[in-house]
């Protein structure tokens, strides 16, 4: 009797490796096998705090896996279940719940090519990544007021304003609005500190002054052999005590009340940036410079030009003395006004 038990037990226990091991082969061929659900390409989004449960259920829902939890048991062994990163990832119809997983672990999100141009200041920066759906707009604007999170980032001023330099970026779903600034952050540094190495002129300023002009160059200059220049004019009036009198000044200043034609009330008006009122250069850089604004302010011309005034094709003309300056005005801009 007790063999016959036996002799079933071991029956039972064969069985059961042999369904285990078929179990194990059909799971192991499904994890191996595109499902065939995605017909076309398809993104799913991991968010912050999403676990690997809710990753499988999406996943699930895009039938781009049949069997939630054999892909869970597979992440649990890799230990892919403790280094999701967020942000978008695209699924193929070729792709195997393997892939997929994989795609995953390797942290392999899509990635867009995002361009911040040059001479937009953190206003314009945080509506154009908030419209292209990087970024919290009202939290951009108060992470570039936070003091001690510029800090951790090297940098002293009232505002990162100057600081987020104007290029195109590889940004991703996953990144937050401290990821995309501090990335912007890095590559200022990263071009302002290789220009300083380069640069052989000495305009006695420090380097925040420096990137303070870079900005009002940026905005003043329309004609790029005319960067230098445009600086050296700042330069030499800052020796000499004169005002900068930049109408650029003047409108970031007045940025949310400005609608794009500048009078003579509003050159009259009072701001921390009214450069026609206030003498030196104003508390802090009016956009964000981009490479060759910051070569002209590190490298001004050697000249003696204190004076500029639009030409109305994108070029200036530059006067050393007052009474030049006048006429350059009258033949530009009033002679203009009465044709």
């Amino acid at each position: 009797m007790f063999k016959k038990i036996l002799k079933w037990f071991f029956l039972m226990v064969l069985f059961l490796v042999v369904f285990a091991g078929v179990a194990a082969g059909v799971a192991y061929k499904m994890f191996l096998t595109p499902t065939g659900g995605v017909k076309e390409p398809v993104v799913i989004e991991i968010e912050r705090g999403d676990t690997l449960m809710k990753t499988a259920k999406n996943l699930e829902d895009l039938d781009a896996i049949k069997d939630g939890r054999i892909f869970i048991a597979a992440a649990k062994i890799i230990g892919v279940e403790r280094t999701i990163r967020t942000g978008e990832y695209e699924i193929t119809p070729e792709m195997s719940p393997r892939d997929i997983l994989f795609l995953i672990l390797k942290g392999s999100v899509v990635e867009y090519h995002v361009t911040v141009p040059e001479g937009y200041n953190i206003y314009q920066i945080s509506e154009h990544l908030e419209n292209l759906g990087f970024v919290d707009g009202s939290k951009f604007l108060d992470l570039s007021r936070d003091r001690y999170f510029m800090a951790k980032l090297g940098i002293d001023a009232p505002v990162i304003e100057g600081y987020l330099f104007p290029d195109t970026y590889n940004l991703n779903k996953g990144m937050d609005e401290r990821d995309i600034i501090t990335l912007m952050v890095r590559r200022y540094f990263s071009v302002f500190n290789k220009e300083k190495e380069r640069s052989t002129a000495d305009s006695g300023l420090n380097d925040y002054e420096v990137l303070i002009l870079a900005s009002i160059v940026e905005k003043e200059a329309k004609a790029e052999n005319e960067r230098s220049l445009i600086s050296a004019v700042f330069v030499n009036r800052l020796k000499k005590k004169m005002k900068l009198d930049s109408c650029a000044t003047v409108i970031y200043g007045m940025w949310d009340d400005f609608d794009g034609n500048l009078t003579k009330e509003h050159l009259e008006r009072m701001t921390p940036y009214n450069t026609y009122i206030i003498a030196g250069l104003p508390p802090t850089p009016i956009c964000n410079p981009g490479r060759a604004a910051i070569r002209a302010a590190l490298n001004p011309s050697d000249c003696n030009y204190l004076f500029f005034v639009s030409k109305n094709d994108g070029t200036h003309h530059f006067s050393e003395t007052l009474s030049e300056h006048n006429m350059a005005v009258y033949k530009y801009q009033k002679l203009r006004t009465y044709r």
